[in-house]
């Protein structure tokens, strides 16, 4: 081997070149980000379009469908997602991952500012901004206090976001529960009547005053003066004195039909703390910013801020998610490091020399920190899927070492010096290292390479295996010969003492099981069709039990943290909102585990955070407390409420179906029997759907004929309602450099009843009554579109079962039961389709990791027909791994195929280093079945010596331990048993199938 030889001639060279490595990945390791999945651009765009006062259809026929139309114009999107609120649209587009975010963007403006002539003049301009599904907030606060929430705003405002946003890598604020001031100009029903004045008379007065205008310029002998015209108010008591009208030669003002009030405009939504009003703060990082770095800033620029606060008002932490990122960090570095303790006593174990040890155990920590060089130089971060993929690859670093050093060991053993023992060794072993290293490059590179937004995530884990591999195969070429030549000496080497007899009864132990397994072997190869039979059964009986496993996306994890998401009944208002959430806190608060208690409450429904101790420090599993918050939090009448205690990739329920159609009548009718069907099936809690009752409405019909006559049109009686009872912002107050609305509307008391539309009067002063009637109906709070077409969306959390199993028997029952027509369907969303195509592209990635192998093996044998005697290994690793997630109840999910796609790699080792050594037996015209028989008892050895290390390399990740570790166990339960059967088949199966060719 030329790499070999080379650190043979000059250690030198070759140790500063390894050095090298070390110091580059080192120096490289302070600076990778650390967050807690790589950052990935999601190509979503999303319009918002505000329409004051609009009801959900109105918003939708005016706003969605044209909007829907100039986003359906563009070349790459892939969905179009509408969502149909009372006074605002909101449009989503999701363009395929190969367009550029930026350029989708663009796009989007250029097609919405080319239909912005077509939305309603009152519209408000449309926000156009990329939207990024995992934009979640990095930090949480909550601001509470004995003040008013008025001057809690204030200081929010002035010194806590100010402070914050200065941040460097902070990118957005969002505020919940602040008061927002505003002007009120409240008028007086009854004295508008009396002084005949209507709406529009007044509006017109007061958009004519208070203003700040320039007024050109003027211009003589070289100079030049700017002329404005100043009329602003300078204090909110001189909007008392604004004219509005005269009547009978007196003027008119705006004290004599109303009042005028220093306020805050109304709230749609406000949050409390620890059962306290409070103001929350969302603090959102900006994209590939360090997560934990960041959050260290905010958090140390919230203690300098504590101290500046007035006496009485607290600025809490409520949620850190830099905590659950450098908890899962140091979980997986410690699984790295447990791992690689495990490994390298089952290699001084075999070895029994603590030389011969450490020289192999070295190329873990040197591949480890040489892959940081190439993580920081592919621009990865450090993150749940490259750390996974570094402690997955603990085993497979060591691998090359063990079978290089080892078979040094031997060499020596048979009288040469350590140097010619170095050379000869690695050179034997050459092409066959590099060949199962290949191998496993083979089956990572493709899962680098999946398409789709799950393989987005995968790619960094894929490609950090590959070159954690590249790196190990490099330092057992060179490193592990070179000190072995050095500092490994001829003999056996055992320590003395009970350690030193254990480990000589263990290998003569072991020297025994290679006979009986020679023997064993001879009886299989005069046995050969039963022995491929056996194996044959095994293998169909381990598919048999695939129906057996469940089946879901990603296995959630345990981070102690409760999302409760509560929906009330239809037109309630925010203070009856907020007594019902205060009854919901009393019952959680009950719960004795509970730390912390998070709320942000709206008309509709509230959101609940809550927060209980790790995993490791309290009694019971997250589920069961779940479970007792569901059961008595929907006992109280009138809510219902969704529980979520995983955290998991996917946001969101784990079952989501669409229900899609055109009419909403028909669609909610086909919806709510799905729901039925959804309910009653095993497994499913939390089921819900989008679809809410309408509130009440009253509806002002007009008398078109009627109000012809009389001169009156519907845009006036419109604008003269929105008015009175939303308000009409006619100007801004300026105050210390901030500006805020000036709003006109009736009086709180004049605007609470039906009948408070009595006494309005229109332009003309024609009595509103006269020219409208009011009709009693209901509206939708809310409609939501999906690619043009309107869709309920059915949701549920799943208790006891998995998401395929829960899956087969609702849609069994859906086509029994439901009998949708023509133009109706149901659509599987969420984590289902999320599953459907990542598990469709992982088989894509298995298949080209096989084909690859399959080629990697015939170029090393130079044969078509060696390679199948090694690749029919690969069927016996899925019997353990089927076996071992059935043990362990770990369903198949993408964590435990990724766990499957690895074995492909490692199976194939045992048999290459079989094989490769049949062959050179052969070639030295040893007659076939000795020639198995010599390399079945020269590799047993290093064979279970590399599936050992692996298979106690994955013990610490196989038990899940740390917190949020339970989602990572499914890929070490299906690699450990994989590897027991493969190992023990292999040795018996590849050379009962090699006797054939």
């Amino acid at each position: 081997m030329f790499l070999t030889n080379l650190s043979l001639k000059r250690p030198v060279f070759a140790t500063v070149t390894i050095l090298a490595l070390v110091v580059l990945g080192i120096v490289s390791y302070v600076s990778l980000k650390i967050n807690d999945y790589p950052d990935v651009e999601f190509p979503y765009v999303a319009v918002t379009v505000v329409l004051p006062g609009a009801s959900p259809e109105q918003v939708e026929s005016k706003i969605g469908h044209k909007l829907e139309e100039a986003l359906g114009q563009i070349a790459g999107v892939k969905h179009i997602y509408t969502n149909a609120l009372e006074g605002v649209c909101i449009t989503f587009g999701e363009f395929t991952l190969e367009t550029d975010p930026d350029v989708a963007a663009q796009d989007v403006r250029d097609k919405v500012g080319a239909i912005r002539g077509q939305l309603p003049q009152d519209s408000e301009e449309p926000v156009i901004s990329r939207y990024d599904p995992q934009a979640m907030p990095i930090v949480s606060l909550a601001v509470t206090g004995d003040l008013t929430m008025r001057e809690l705003s204030k200081i929010v405002d002035d010194t806590i976001k100010s402070r914050i946003e200065t941040i460097n890598g902070v990118g957005a604020i969002k505020l919940y529960g602040a008061e927002e001031r505003e002007i009120q100009i409240k008028l007086d029903r009854e004295k508008l009547a009396a002084y005949k004045l209507t709406t529009s008379e007044v509006l017109g007065s007061l958009q004519s005053e208070n203003m700040d205008v320039p007024g050109g310029k003027v211009s003589k002998d070289g100079l030049e003066m700017t002329l404005r015209t100043v009329g602003k108010v300078s204090s909110v008591e001189e909007f008392t004195g604004l004219p509005v009208a005269r009547r009978e030669g007196v003027q008119l003002f705006v004290r004599d039909i109303g009042t005028v009030v220093d306020g805050a405009k109304d709230q749609d939504s406000f949050s409390r703390y620890q059962g306290r009003p409070a103001i929350g703060i969302d603090v959102i990082k900006q994209s590939g910013s360090n997560t934990v770095a960041l959050a260290d800033q905010v958090l140390k620029t919230v203690e300098s801020i504590r101290r500046e606060l007035p006496p009485g008002v607290y600025l809490d932490v409520v949620k850190d998610n830099s905590v659950s990122i450098r908890s899962g960090v140091s979980d997986v570095q410690r699984t790295i490091m447990e791992g690689a303790f495990l490994a390298v006593l089952m290699v001084f174990v075999f070895l029994k020399d603590w030389r011969s040890t450490l020289i192999s155990a070295l190329s873990i920590p040197t591949s480890i920190i040489a892959t940081f060089f190439a993580m920081s130089i592919l621009g990865y971060t450090i993150n749940y899927m490259t750390l996974m993929a570094l402690s997955l690859s603990v085993g497979l670093l060591i691998d090359d070492s063990i079978v290089v050093i080892e078979n040094i060991v031997r060499h020596l053993r048979m009288g040469k010096n350590p140097f010619q023992a170095a050379r000869e060794a690695t050179a034997e072993l050459g092409l066959a290292v590099t060949a199962t290293t290949l191998t496993v490059v083979a089956v990572f590179l493709p899962v680098g390479m999946m398409s789709g937004i799950v393989g987005q995530y995968f790619k960094q884990f894929g490609i950090t295996v590959v070159c954690s591999v590249l790196v190990s195969l490099l330092v057992s070429f060179t490193l592990v010969p070179l000190l072995a030549s050095r500092h490994l000496k001829t003999g056996d080497y055992v320590p003395r003492g009970p350690l030193g007899k254990f480990l000589s009864w263990f290998n003569r132990v072991f020297d025994q099981i290679t006979i009986e397994y020679i023997n064993f072997l001879k009886i299989v190869l005069r046995n050969r069709l039963k022995t491929l039979g056996v194996a044959v059964a095994l293998f169909i009986g381990s598919l048999l039990l695939i129906p057996y496993l469940g089946s879901s996306f990603l296995p959630p994890a345990d981070l102690g943290e409760i999302n409760i998401t509560a929906e009330f009944d239809a037109g309630l208002n925010l203070d009856a909102a907020g007594k019902i959430t205060e009854e919901l806190e009393g019952i959680i608060r009950s719960c004795p585990e509970v730390h912390k208690i998070y709320s942000t409450v709206r008309a509709g429904g509230a959101s609940i955070y809550v927060k209980i101790p790790e995993k490791g420090q309290r009694q019971f599993a997250i589920e069961k407390t779940a479970g007792e918050l569901r059961q008595r939090l929907n006992s109280v009448p009138g809510v219902k409420v969704v529980v979520n205690s995983r955290a998991e990739m996917i946001e969101g329920p784990t079952v989501q179906y669409l229900v899609l159609g055109e009419d909403l009548d028909e669609l909610q009718k086909y919806a709510e029997k799905a729901q039925k069907i959804m309910e009653s099936t095993p497994g499913a809690v939390d089921v819900g759907i989008s679809y809410k009752p309408g509130k009440p409405e009253v509806r002002v019909e007009v008398k078109r004929n009627l109000a012809a006559d009389l001169g009156i049109s519907t845009a006036q009686v419109s604008q003269t309602l929105a008015t009175l009872f939303n308000g009409t912002v006619v100007s801004q107050y300026e105050e210390e450099g901030n500006r805020y609305d000036v709003r006109v509307r009736l009086a709180d008391t004049q605007r609470q009843e039906l009948a408070d539309l009595s006494n309005i009067f229109l332009p003309g002063m024609v009595p509103l009554s006269q020219v409208t009637e009011t009709v009693f109906s209901s509206a939708p709070n809310e409609i939501s579109r999906y690619d043009r077409t309107r869709e309920i969306t059915l949701s549920a959390n799943l208790e006891n079962t998995s998401l395929g199993e829960f899956e087969r028997e609702f849609m069994k029952r859906v086509e029994q039961e439901l009998e949708m027509p023509e133009g109706y369907r149901l659509y599987a969303s969420g984590q289902s389709e999320f599953m459907g195509d990542t598990f469709n592209t992982m088989f894509i990635a298995l298949f080209a990791g096989i084909l690859f192998i399959f080629f990697i093996l015939a170029a090393q044998f130079e044969s078509y027909i060696d390679p199948f005697s090694i690749m029919l290994s690969i069927p016996l690793a899925v019997v353990g791994a089927i076996l071992g997630l059935l043990v362990t109840g770990s369903d198949l999910s993408v964590m435990s195929m990724i766990g499957m796609i690895m074995l492909m790699g490692l199976v194939t080792k045992n048999a290459i280093l079989l094989i490769d050594f049949t062959k050179k037996q052969r070639a030295l015209g040893v007659e076939r079945n000795e020639a198995l028989q010599n390399a079945a008892r020269i590799r047993l050895r290093p064979i279970v010596m590399t599936s050992l290390a692996m298979i106690f390399g994955m013990t610490p990740l196989a038990l899940g331990l740390g917190s949020g570790a339970e989602s990572r166990a499914p890929m070490a339960h299906a690699v450990i048993g994989g590897l027991i059967t493969s190992t023990l088949l292999t040795l018996v199966v590849v050379p009962v199938v090699y006797s054939y060719l």
